[in-house]
């Protein structure tokens, strides 16, 4: 295709709601509550150690070294198989019939939330959730839900594998280089148009993420998420 991009928003900015650590704790009673809005239990989980939120940089500063290109991967991330499908399918979440990420039960989404920290690369909650206070709707919670529910759940690889947030993303939260648009384009066309399929076993096109109008900002336009 010689359209703008594949996917010019693809797997960008943060994907997922990131609590905890690798290992989930005990379920309690509060875990039958919604979480509403992938909020989790406070404690250790929400607020994170202090060395640990000196690890990461506030907000701010992420977005403004990001903006200067700071954070930018020296090459584009290739898509790869997923490395937690076992472990999904130890928690009953089967890709290929999975639901959107606010529909999956409290308990299974509390221990979801891991695997997308770790898929993301993100030290703590806090690469998606506000400190103190999960219940606090955010831009990167909602760009969460709406990867999940547009790439995670329709998308395969070619030969029919399925995708998580690490098939893109790969343990970093900036997977493209946009200083040379010609090469983003033949990068995007060759790894998301070539190499992805859809479930529904329509053609894979542009138009599956950009709109049938080409919409180049996919968060912003198509999924009316502002800045």
């Amino acid at each position: 295709m010689k359209h703008a991009a594949l996917a010019l928003a693809l797997w960008m900015g943060a994907f997922a709601g990131a609590c905890g650590s690798t290992t989930p704790p005990p379920e309690t009673a509060a875990d039958k509550d919604d979480f509403d809005g992938e909020s989790l239990p406070g404690g250790d989980a929400a607020g994170g150690s202090e060395s640990a939120k000196a690890q990461k940089p506030a907000k701010a500063e992420q977005t403004a070294a990001a903006d200067e290109g700071d954070e930018m991967p020296a090459k584009s991330t290739p898509v790869q198989a997923t490395k937690f499908e076992a472990d999904l399918k130890k928690i009953g979440i089967n890709l290929k019939k999975i639901p959107p990420l606010e529909k999956l039960p409290s308990a299974q989404k509390k221990k979801v939330m891991p695997l997308l920290q770790k898929a993301l690369g993100y030290d703590t909650c806090e690469g998606c959730h506000v400190e103190g206070d999960f219940k606090k709707e955010t831009r990167d919670m909602k760009v969460a839900r709406e990867m999940w529910r547009h790439f995670v759940v329709p998308l395969r690889s070619e030969s029919g594998g399925t995708l998580f947030c690490d098939s893109c993303h790969a343990g970093d939260e900036h997977v493209l280089n946009r200083k040379d648009k010609k090469a983003l384009q033949a990068f995007m066309e060759e790894e998301y148009q070539y190499k992805l399929a859809r479930a529904d076993k329509e053609d894979m096109e542009c138009g599956t993420c950009h709109g049938d109008a080409m919409e180049t900002k996919i968060i912003e336009k198509l999924w009316n998420i502002p800045k």
